[in-house]
């Protein structure tokens, strides 16, 4: 079973019925036991990295991602999601610049656009440089629907498996054996967002890597 993990500043019930519609048997839960069984499990988010990660901190969920990860689960971040598996943020408390720390399953700082381009970046974008194998495999060019302020550089290569660009290039899939992430919204995103949606569930049911 998938278990896309709510914390209290995501938007679970769209990604569970993403995964319904592509035929995932998918539940939402907050229950760190729960989320050390699953056979996948899903991280999305929206708001501020620091009380995201302060609220998986809250509930218990920290270390329990951590656990499943070390053991070999499969693991998909969505937007603020896919940020908190990394080290570090400068957005800090309230969405003000700061530095806070994340899940530190992935190496690497989020950074605020400071290009002057409208911030966030909202709406239909590109995903390019798409690595041929994996998550994203075959789905170069697709235009994918993107709501953020802070993004990964590409001075961390060794994860990124798309590109996308705002003002700058950024990373927005990352992937690294069992860890996965897009920072746009698969769910939202139409067919081939529905199809990175299938891939991971695929790759849940196969235990493949």
């Amino acid at each position: 079973m998938i278990v896309i993990i709510d914390y209290g500043r995501n938007n679970v019930r769209s990604v569970r019925h993403a995964f319904l519609h592509v035929g995932a048997e998918a539940e939402i839960s907050s229950d760190p036991h729960r989320v050390r069984s699953a056979a996948g499990l899903v991280l999305p988010g929206v708001g501020s990295f620091s009380s995201g990660v302060g609220a998986l901190r809250t509930k218990g969920l920290t270390s329990a991602i951590r656990e499943a990860v070390r053991q070999g689960r499969a693991l998909l971040g969505i937007c603020l999601g896919m940020q908190m598996l990394f080290e570090s943020s400068e957005e800090g408390d309230s969405g003000e610049e700061g530095v806070a720390e994340g899940l530190c399953l992935l190496p690497g700082r989020m950074e605020r656009f400071k290009q002057g381009q409208k911030v966030p970046h909202i709406g239909w974008n590109r995903v390019c440089d798409v690595k041929p194998d994996g998550l994203m495999a075959g789905l170069e060019g697709a235009y994918m629907y993107f709501v953020h302020s802070y993004y990964l550089p590409l001075t961390w290569e060794p994860c990124t498996v798309a590109v996308t660009e705002y003002g700058v290039p950024f990373v927005s899939v990352v992937q690294k054996a069992n860890i996965m992430g897009t920072q746009f919204h698969p769910e939202k995103s139409g067919a081939q967002g529905m199809e990175v949606i299938r891939r991971f569930a695929k790759i849940v049911e196969s235990g493949a890597m």
